[in-house]
């Protein structure tokens, strides 16, 4: 009996061995697949940042190369006593090798390209009262391809979400993309930083807030209690945010250790571009029949036009020319304009369908009894200028997971008064109830939460309309909250009221808002 309880235990024991190993291994093979495909995008955007046409002007950024090596990275980078990230990591030493394993053609085209940004880079971060290293976000994230495009839809050389590139004045649309402007994306970086940092009052935390999600890293810290450090933290976010400490520890280390002067003086600025006001739908391509400027070029110096389409027929717009340029344009801008084809601007965005959610028969009814085991459902109304996109980031969901829970096929028919469906976890959904702020109570049933927002302001300000009156053509893409934006005291609850819009997506391009400044 003794013996027979022995081996009973023996193979118990074994059996937990081999569970547990099962387990380890397997999560591990997932790490590596997720590094591995993280460093195969990052490959791919250093030899498209390589391509740029730049490159083949020896004019661009002249300068001499230096390149260096660590026996032992760890203790050079320790030694940086950096603000963020000062301890060197395991994921920081492999994203090294792949910094040092570029072509070398490459290797000094990323060095040249990151010295001819980093004056702005520092000037932008310095300006939020940041630290200037955090320029090194770009390289890590992008490895410099200003066009870049990550698979979670965020783009441009800090890889902007849509979202923060949006709430901090960049103009995101079918045809405009202003993250994929480097001077711009490094500002809303800049500007997304400072906010999160309001937040955290952590710059650690602030750049996992901005990777991540500070939704995320804000139930993180909530699990792991006050005063958790990085390393606790990370333990809870998702395993992205350890490569992403990694190859910005990387990328600091690299461009320590590899340097690159300029040649040109210091006092003489370099060529600026010229800059013309185009007032028509123009496309690139027409402009390089005529003027004989390269397609590349164009790009270069306009990527935020995502087609080549230059959406000058609501408002007139700037594009960017090659030095000596603009008189040109000017003088032959009917000329290209006249080489109008409509093929030219026949961009359709393909129409996605989702399939139904459980519980749904046609297309268009209404969830029914939908439930989700761990998941309670809250009831958020929606209001005046709620966007599908602020509200997922606030409860940490996707947009797809919105439309799906609640059958919307298009977010901009989403109406205020409304209720949506939202699922989140179970022990976070007291948090959620707590961090709204209900104008009314009403008794849940089960584990359904209802969520109530106060109503926007029930009248526009009287006194406003003694002030100057100003006529406002909206622009694509634009919403109550960026034309605010532009107006100094005004709100998006302003522009509707006093243009009597009950709906805020509703406004089409091309219709006049009036608005009203204060003296």
């Amino acid at each position: 009996m003794k013996l027979f309880k022995f081996y009973r235990y023996q193979f118990i024991s074994a059996s937990f061995l081999a569970a547990f190993l099962f387990i380890f291994y397997e999560s591990k093979a997932q790490t590596d697949s997720l590094q591995l495909q993280q460093q195969s995008h990052w490959r791919k955007n250093i030899s498209e940042m390589s391509r740029m046409t730049c490159f083949y002007d020896s004019n661009f950024n002249p300068g001499k190369f230096k390149s260096g090596f660590s026996e032992n990275p760890a203790t050079q980078y320790n030694q940086l006593h950096l603000p963020v990230f000062a301890t060197f990591t395991f994921q920081a030493n492999v994203w090294l090798g792949l910094f040092n394993s570029l072509p070398l053609n490459e290797k000094q085209n990323l060095l040249r390209y990151f010295s001819a940004c980093g004056e702005y880079f520092d000037k932008e971060l310095k300006k939020a009262g940041l630290p200037v290293e955090l320029k090194y976000v770009a390289p890590a994230v992008s490895g410099m391809n200003m066009l870049a495009v990550g698979e979670n839809k965020r783009a441009g050389l800090f890889q902007l979400s849509h979202f923060q590139a949006v709430l901090n004045g960049l103009e995101v649309n079918q045809l405009v993309d202003e993250r994929l402007n480097p001077k711009l994306a490094a500002k809303a970086f800049a500007a997304e930083m400072k906010k999160n940092q309001s937040v955290f009052k952590d710059t650690e935390f602030a750049l996992l807030g901005y990777f991540c999600g500070n939704t995320c890293v804000q139930n993180a810290i909530a699990e792991a209690g006050k005063g958790a450090n990085v390393n606790q933290l990370l333990a809870l976010l998702p395993p992205e945010a350890q490569q992403f400490i990694g190859a910005y520890q990387a990328a600091v280390l690299f461009f320590k250790m590899n340097k690159f002067r300029k040649e040109t003086d210091p006092l003489v600025r370099p060529d600026e571009p010229d800059t013309v006001q185009v007032s028509r739908q123009v496309h690139f391509q027409q402009i390089t029949q005529v003027l004989g400027i390269s397609n590349s070029e164009l790009v270069f110096l306009n990527p935020q036009f995502r087609f080549g389409i230059i959406p000058g027929n609501v408002e007139p717009v700037k594009l960017a020319l090659p030095k000596g340029y603009r008189d040109d344009f000017v003088f032959l801008q009917d000329s290209v304009y006249s080489r109008y084809d409509s093929t030219l601007f026949a961009v359709v965005s393909p129409k996605i369908e989702y399939p139904p959610a459980p519980g749904r028969q046609y297309a268009g009814e209404p969830v029914k009894n939908l439930t989700i085991e761990g998941k309670t459902k809250l009831k958020y109304l929606l209001k005046t200028g709620d966007v599908l996109g602020i509200i997922a980031e606030k409860y940490d969901v996707s947009v797809e997971d919105l439309k799906y829970w609640n059958n919307i096929s298009n977010e901009r028919k989403i109406q205020a008064g409304k209720s949506i469906d939202i699922f989140v976890d179970n022990e976070r959904a007291g948090d959620y109830a707590k961090a709204a702020d209900p104008v009314k109570t009403m008794k849940p049933k089960s584990t359904e939460v209802v969520l109530t927002k106060k109503s926007p302001l029930t009248e526009a300000i009287d006194a406003a309309k003694n002030g100057k009156k100003v006529e406002h053509v909206v622009k694509d893409g634009e919403s109550p909250y960026t034309i605010a934006r532009k107006y100094n005291g005004v709100t998006p609850d302003d522009i509707l009221k006093w243009n009597n819009i009950q709906d805020a997506r509703k406004i089409q391009p091309g219709q006049k808002l009036v608005v009203y400044l204060s003296n």
